[in-house]
């Protein structure tokens, strides 16, 4: 179903790159010359190629037109550039808590369902230390190479430092963080961040091509009871839940509040740990 591909004509480095790539995925190598060359051919071998360039690594699919294009992430330019010089009027941004840095309190936030890590990047760029989970490993390996390359540049290099990428399913951890009161640096969480994709919304129509894309890979994120669950055990100020503004609350549980866009709205649960904490300092 899947290949890592690169870019012709073949680099020798990027080859290498690839190749490097396929084995910590453990995926086979599909080549330009055999990817291209006969497109029909290829697509029933394989319906996605992860393929490297020198510019990046991107997801494409060979065999539906609807799904042209590529999936690369790209925090330097386009809409995520737009987002983070407007980041003050960001909803996400205000239902975490607010700026951080110079215009507020820095926060320890996890991004529980990362993704390809767009709204990560916009805390950290609002001025918070934000540790991403992503489960799915081509997923995560699309992230690991946006954040690579924003590292390397100036306007961006700067916010890159204050994140963190864990490939791996973020319940485990959220539990243990239970147990401490703190990640594995021995930091508090703050606040625990979802943007869960479950098979609800697969049925629709209106999902986005990048989206079905993830989808193909199975990138589905743990039960929603049991992310839910951690993360409001886990975090000490609040958890925020984006979901798309028509949808019920995720498993049934009423937030404290909710801040609503045009398509999306944001459940914030505050107070997760305030009971405990209680307890502990009575």
């Amino acid at each position: 179903m899947l290949a890592v591909s690169c870019t012709e004509p073949v680099e020798p480095a990027v080859l290498a790159k690839a190749e490097k790539l396929a084995v910590q995925l453990n995926l086979p190598v599909e080549l330009p010359e055999n990817s291209y060359s006969s497109r029909a051919g290829s697509s029933k071998r394989y319906r996605l190629l992860l393929r490297v360039s020198s510019n990046g690594l991107e997801l494409i699919k060979l065999d539906d037109p609807k799904l042209s294009g590529a999936v690369r992430v790209d925090f330097t330019a386009g809409h995520a550039a737009y987002r983070r010089k407007q980041q003050k009027k960001e909803l996400l941004v205000r239902a975490v808590g607010g700026k951080g840095g110079n215009g507020g309190a820095s926060l320890n936030v996890i991004d529980a369902t990362g993704g390809l890590g767009r709204d990560s990047f916009l805390l950290a760029a609002a001025g918070h230390r934000v540790h991403i989970f992503e489960r799915q490993p081509v997923v995560a390996a699309l992230l690991a190479d946006g954040l690579a390359r924003a590292a390397a540049h100036p306007e961006t290099a700067e916010i890159c430092q204050r994140i963190r990428l864990t490939v791996g399913d973020a319940v485990p951890a959220l539990e243990a963080m239970q147990e401490t009161g703190a990640g594995e640096e021995g930091e508090g969480v703050d606040v625990v961040y979802l943007d869960p994709m479950f098979p609800e919304r697969r049925k629709s129509a209106l999902v986005k091509k990048e989206l079905q894309l993830l989808q193909l890979l199975a990138h589905l994120d743990s039960s929603p009871e049991k992310l839910l669950e951690s993360a409001l055990e886990a975090a000490t100020r609040r958890v925020v839940v984006k979901r798309p503004l028509k949808a019920p609350f995720l498993t049934d549980r009423s937030p404290s509040h909710s801040l609503t866009g045009k398509t999306v709205r944001f459940d914030v649960y505050l107070g997760c740990l305030l009971s405990r904490n209680r307890e502990y300092s009575g």
